[in-house]
């Protein structure tokens, strides 16, 4: 009596197992750290609480003017690192790991994929407008991914495509090119991305360039999720 073959899917190839720890590793991460800023942040806030509350409290001559104005800038210098440079840096690196990983992913999963099937052609051999352009490409070629049953995931992914690299070669500042009309297509993708996502801060009292400021940390574990949704419905893919 025979069996019947089991076709295997994309993502035995891909090492989906192992991907879905990953991604759980660093979802793990950035809660950990999230929760750790806050943690600072609160502790600042109490700390400055207590010594206003000791200054009423004790006699004033205890300290001079200038004493308490230098604890007050200790205070303040405090929590406008942690706030302003070690959580923005924190947040700003996540995007760019993020993006690096699911491209990292989707590639190596590519690759893998012709060294099995040995498929007449690679993910670079294609044209595209960039290395995740051909990645798409490649897998609806090869594998028949149907993209269109994928809009959710990969126009997110796309979105955060244009901001990762913003941030990568623009240090997050963005210019508006068109004030008046409104027609600066770049501007109004990342805009219309931004809502509940992010923050676009006018920069140094410019009117038309924006600091893109990650100010929402659900935005950084929605980005886990689009990428563990994406790879979940790839992965499911069967391969001859």
């Amino acid at each position: 009596m025979s069996r019947t073959k089991k076709n295997k899917s994309l993502g035995s190839i891909m090492g989906y197992g192992f991907i879905q720890f990953e991604i759980h590793l660093r979802e793990q991460y950035v809660d950990h750290m999230e929760t750790h800023f806050e943690q600072e942040l609160k502790v600042i806030e109490s700390n400055y609480d207590e010594f206003m509350s000791s200054l009423k409290n004790a006699d004033s001559d205890e300290l001079s003017d200038e004493a308490k104005s230098h604890y007050e800038d200790s205070f303040i210098d405090d929590f406008f690192m942690i706030k302003k440079v070690y959580r923005k840096t924190f947040r700003d690196s996540q995007i760019i790991q993020l993006y690096s990983f699911l491209e990292d992913l989707l590639m190596k999963g590519c690759s893998r994929y012709a060294s099995i099937k040995k498929t007449p052609y690679k993910v670079t051999d294609l044209s595209g407008q960039n290395d995740i352009d051909r990645i798409k490409k490649y897998l609806t070629k090869s594998v028949g991914v149907d993209f269109s049953k994928l809009t959710a995931d990969w126009s997110f992914l796309d979105n955060l495509r244009v901001v990762r690299n913003q941030v990568v070669h623009h240090n997050g500042i963005i210019r508006n090119n068109d004030v008046v009309k409104g027609t600066d297509k770049k501007f109004n993708k990342i805009k219309s991305f931004s809502k509940d996502r992010f923050t676009l801060e006018p920069y140094v009292s410019s009117s038309d360039r924006f600091q893109i400021v990650f100010d929402n940390p659900n935005f950084i574990t929605s980005i886990l999720k689009h990428i563990e949704s994406l790879i979940q419905k790839i992965a499911q893919y069967e391969i001859d």
